[in-house]
């Protein structure tokens, strides 16, 4: 079951979500709803939910100053923030505090109310689920930075290191965070520092030099080996991302 908290100013709004989380799925449950900020930080303290779906824009404490302090105590709970304003600068902002998702409420549906809470519920499964070794420790890895990334974030450079044999696309890896591709692409530039497409690049490029310095593969092999079919293209990518070609990194 996933306990839900709804946090609306606005009640015939605040009604609205909360009577259509608690009917899109018998696994939702909506605890209790608030009118602003400083009534749902304490209904959270004394309910724990595992999501709060808040307005961004509330009297007494807004939803980003909500989340600043929810997350003090209660850092796993997953925050989606609605708001009216599709200006950017509200979205930097809640990402920067943590927010999991961020939704114009003109624009919400109960499908997408219901992929949403269907992604958090699977990622909180999922967290319980035990991995192989390899998995343990890749997620370990990335666990260590926990401060540093959001969930979904680290969840996708885990993926990246589990899967840069294969091919790996934006929308591929925004699915598997639960995340839109729009979203998600911003979300991986703000925090990391640079789009995904290079930060998957330079990754694969970093294990082509260990295997070219620590093995004896032929290009080819290394090429196939890092996830591309071209080693053509390979061999150019690799060149323009190290200065090099992989022949003259190798000696």
């Amino acid at each position: 079951m996933l306990n839900i908290l709804v946090v609306e100013d606005e009640a015939p709004i605040r009604d609205w979500i909360a009577y259509t989380v608690d009917n899109i799925s018998e696994e939702f449950k909506v605890l209790a709803s608030a009118s602003n900020g400083k009534e749902a930080y304490e209904l959270a303290v004394k309910f724990n939910p595992q999501v709060i779906i808040s307005d961004i824009k509330m009297p007494i404490m807004g939803g980003i100053e909500l989340t600043k302090e929810v997350k003090k105590v209660m850092p796993d709970t997953y925050i989606i923030l609605l708001t009216n304003y599709a200006e950017f600068s509200y979205a930097k902002q809640a990402i920067s505090c943590g927010v999991h998702e961020y939704l114009i409420k003109s624009d919400i549906r109960p499908k997408e109310l219901k992929d949403v809470l269907t992604g958090i519920y699977e990622n909180i499964k999922d967290s319980n689920n035990s991995l192989n070794t390899t998995g343990t420790e890749v997620k370990n890895n990335y666990e260590l930075d926990e401060n540093k990334y959001s969930k979904a974030i680290a969840k996708s450079m885990e993926y990246i290191e589990l899967n840069y044999k294969e091919s790996i696309s934006l929308g591929e890896i925004s699915k598997h965070v639960y995340l839109s591709p729009e979203y998600f692409s911003r979300l991986f530039k703000e925090e990391v520092g640079e789009n995904f497409s290079t930060y998957l690049t330079l990754f694969r490029m970093k294990k082509a030099e260990e295997l070219l310095k620590n093995t004896n593969m032929k290009i080819c092999q290394i090429s196939n080996e890092v996830g591309y079919v071209n080693s053509s293209y390979f061999s150019k990518t690799y060149k323009k991302y190290k200065g090099v070609s992989p022949e003259d990194d190798r000696y």
